[in-house]
């Protein structure tokens, strides 16, 4: 197994890169278009063929183009049943698997951040993109729905056993991970109150995320002054 985080500092975003080692079958999820050289020289150190590139979500048809990714690696895109990607595709519903090598991801629908969005589950870890961020949540004031949102993830997402690994889409804490079990019980806008509570905060600032501040560095690394983690 290898799995490798991608930080794109301009836009805190965050890819994920899998692979399969014994059958060098590998997969990226939600990459950077402007971080494609970077993805193929990580391909090609250990020698890995890339399947399909997949996107939690699309805001806009474009974000559905794979570029050189594609071009040089023959991967399939994969999106959501519901995607604006109008090009060739493989579309998943919920509960369809994504197979590469020996691995599978498993499709978990989860409407509400855009009408599209899926979250992607392997082995231990949930790949949840804009679904739910590190103690908060993101929402875009002309494509998210809360009402979805807050069902999608208390109904799909927060029922996973507790100790599923979270990787959000974004780095906006300084945390790259978190778990589902920590998000249940702690994430501000899901934690406390209800759905009611959660579509009044909603209507009252449509469209504002409840997030921290974003870090200051790139968090995935190390900084000079920082201190060696303990062996």
């Amino acid at each position: 197994m290898y799995f490798r985080q991608i930080f794109h500092s301009p836009s805190y975003s965050i890819s994920y890169l899998l692979a399969d080692m014994s059958a060098c079958d590998a997969v990226v999820i939600d990459p950077v278009a402007d971080q494609a050289e970077l993805l193929l020289a990580l391909l090609q150190e250990r020698d890995l063929r890339l399947r399909y590139v997949l996107r939690t979500h699309m805001h806009s048809p474009q974000q559905g183009l794979c570029g050189e990714l594609c071009r040089f690696t023959g991967a399939d895109l994969v999106t959501g049943a519901d995607t604006p990607y109008e090009g060739a595709a493989l579309r998943k519903a919920h509960g369809d698997t994504v197979v590469f090598g020996s691995e599978a991801l498993r499709v978990l629908a989860t409407p509400g951040h855009t009408p599209d969005s899926v979250c992607f589950l392997w082995r231990d870890r949930l790949f949840c993109g804009d679904t739910l961020e590190i103690g908060g949540y993101r929402a875009d004031a002309m494509q998210s729905d809360p009402g979805r949102l807050y069902d999608s993830v208390t109904q799909r997402l927060f029922l996973l056993p507790g100790e599923t690994l979270l990787f959000p889409g974004h780095n906006f804490a300084g945390r790259t991970v978190s778990t589902v079990a920590e998000e249940r019980h702690h994430n501000a806008a899901f934690a406390a109150g209800s759905r009611d509570s959660f579509l009044t905060a909603n209507t009252r600032q449509p469209g504002l995320p409840l997030r921290p501040e974003p870090p200051r560095h790139n968090p995935l690394t190390p900084q000079k002054n920082a201190h060696p983690e303990a062996p």
